[in-house]
């Protein structure tokens, strides 16, 4: 597991190494400076250790790292040209102090350079700070950097992205490599900031990493039918852990299977799913659920679906219904039987769809997964989620999101992380808001971002195939707060198999379910 921060949680940590511990700026900054060389040195002796550096530098620290960083180089004895973009009136301290050892050092310090007479591009003109679109001088730059085709190093951020949510504040770089200092950084994960970043190098440099402080700005104050004050409401909301998971925190995280277990030992998950005609969805996720690890799994749906479910799927359980008295009867028979529930995927909007959603968000306690048309069938009244008796787990994609907060997908993707940690806290519900970067916001204020997956998975049936997953991991009893995390982190590299294997042109959902093996065996 690995920790990300914000802009201003990184500040809060750096400001408490030099201020409460005593390290100096400058150690930090020499540090910072190392990493972003042995990046050059490294891909300098790729091109026969030829060919010149620049070190293009801002005014403020992000310049000092790219300032020490040409001065390491030419000590090295590189050829590394210094280029300022902004007013050396408003140098901080340590840029200032860097620029002028540079100087003495015999350092060039370039005023019009030739982009394409260097190879390697050291860009440090913007750090984590950056909070308005950029413009003028550095727009130009920026562009001249992108389209010269040298490789680029950017120190800590791509110059141009926000660190917070990973926004192009205007324009941005395109770097090859990423060094960012100490903590990776959201903007670096999300996109379109993770399409700049290229290669995420995270450089060690000294500074405390476990400083609570941050917060980040809710651009949401009250949700669409949520009956609280608009006084109640933070403006703000904490964010005092941002992970994201790797493919070893798995098996730390997944419950010991005992060899004396039994199948209802491993969970019962109640799969409500599905509509006239449309099997699919309630196949997917009950063979996801079963392909996880789940111990048994029955299905309640639409009697028109019966033949193919049994001939596609057997070893599910199966319970259907023909009109809205048969539905209520299934309801509690199946509620009763169930560990886990999962409802939502093909289950249509219609009147009777409704009544099922209601029906079983008032009178159910188990975990539930809440996904697709079970989020529909809100039609944006958050009610129903913020007064569930038990654990709620909803798993809108960017559409149904939207709907729930009346928001459009623009304003969503622009700031995805207050989104959904308004919903999480607002409706006490854990959110796991699907995404090329899907971000699971939860009750307690923890907020991970899972960085698996790619493009073949925007697939019809790929959420209905994570619903199933979280369900099963719910049922076999993985801790609550890592279950949905972890559920998003084994979709993505089952989906990353399935790549490797089809591509991402050609695969489809049932591929993702069929290489949950390749990442749970």
């Amino acid at each position: 597991m690995k920790h990300i921060v914000t802009a201003e949680q990184m500040r809060a940590r750096d400001n408490y190494t030099i201020k409460n511990l005593g390290i100096p700026s400058a150690v930090l900054m020499e540090r910072a400076a190392l990493g972003i060389a042995r990046e050059v040195i490294q891909k300098y002796e790729e091109l026969g250790s030829k060919g010149r550096v620049l070190c293009v530098c801002g005014t403020g620290n992000n310049g000092g790292d790219g300032a020490a960083c040409a001065r390491i180089l030419h000590m090295k004895g590189v050829r590394a040209d210094l280029f300022i973009v902004g007013d050396p009136e408003k140098f901080t301290g340590e840029m200032r102090l860097q620029e002028k050892i540079c100087k003495k050092l015999g350092i060039l310090e370039v005023t019009n350079p030739n982009y394409l007479s260097y190879q390697i591009i050291v860009d440090a003109m913007f750090g984590i700070g950056l909070s308005r679109d950029v413009e003028g001088e550095a727009y130009d730059v920026i562009s001249a950097i992108n389209d010269c085709g040298a490789y680029v190093i950017s120190a800590d951020i791509p110059s141009g992205i926000n660190a917070d949510t990973g926004a192009v504040m205007g324009n941005a770089v395109h770097a090859d490599v990423t060094v960012t200092m100490q903590l990776t950084k959201p903007g670096l994960v999300l996109y379109p900031g993770a399409l700049h970043a290229g290669r995420i190098v995270v450089e060690e440099i000294g500074i405390m990493d476990d400083i609570p402080g941050g917060k980040i700005a809710a651009k949401v104050n009250k949700l669409p039918g949520d009956e609280t004050s608009e006084s109640d409401i933070p403006k703000e909301l904490s964010l005092d852990e941002i992970h994201y998971l790797e493919e070893d925190d798995i098996k730390k995280l997944l419950p010991m299977r005992l060899a004396s277990g039994n199948k209802g030992t491993f969970g019962k998950v109640l799969i409500i799913a599905g509509s006239k005609n449309m099997a699919g969805a309630a196949y997917f996720s009950a063979l996801a659920a079963m392909r996880s690890g789940a111990g048994m799994v029955k299905i309640l749906t639409a009697e028109s679906n019966r033949d193919i479910l049994q001939r596609e799927i057997p070893e599910a359980l199966l319970e259907t219904y023909t009109n809205d008295e048969d539905v209520v009867m299934a309801l509690d028979a199946s509620l009763a039987w169930a560990d886990v529930v999962c409802m939502g995927p093909g289950l249509g909007t219609t009147e009777r769809s409704a009544k099922i959603v209601r029906y079983v968000l008032l009178s159910c306690s188990h975990p539930l997964v809440l996904d697709a048309d079970g989020l529909n069938c809100l039609f944006g009244d958050t009610t129903l989620l913020s007064s569930y008796m038990g654990k709620l787990y909803v798993t809108p994609h960017m559409g149904e999101m939207g709907r729930l907060a009346r928001k459009s997908v623009a304003e969503l993707k622009s700031d995805p992380i207050s989104s959904a940690v308004f919903l999480a806290r607002s409706c006490g519900v854990f959110t796991v808001m699907k995404d090329a970067r899907t971000v699971i916001a939860q009750p307690d204020g923890s907020v991970y971002i899972n960085v698996s997956g790619n493009s073949g998975m925007a697939t019809a049936g790929s959420g209905d195939v994570l619903s199933g997953i979280l369900a099963s991991l719910l049922a076999q009893g993985t801790d609550p707060f890592s279950a949905a995390p972890m559920a998003a982190l084994i979709h993505g590299l089952a989906g990353d198999a399935a790549c490797r294997d089809k591509g991402e042109r050609f695969m489809i959902a049932s591929d993702i379910i069929m290489h949950l093996s390749d990442v749970l065996k």
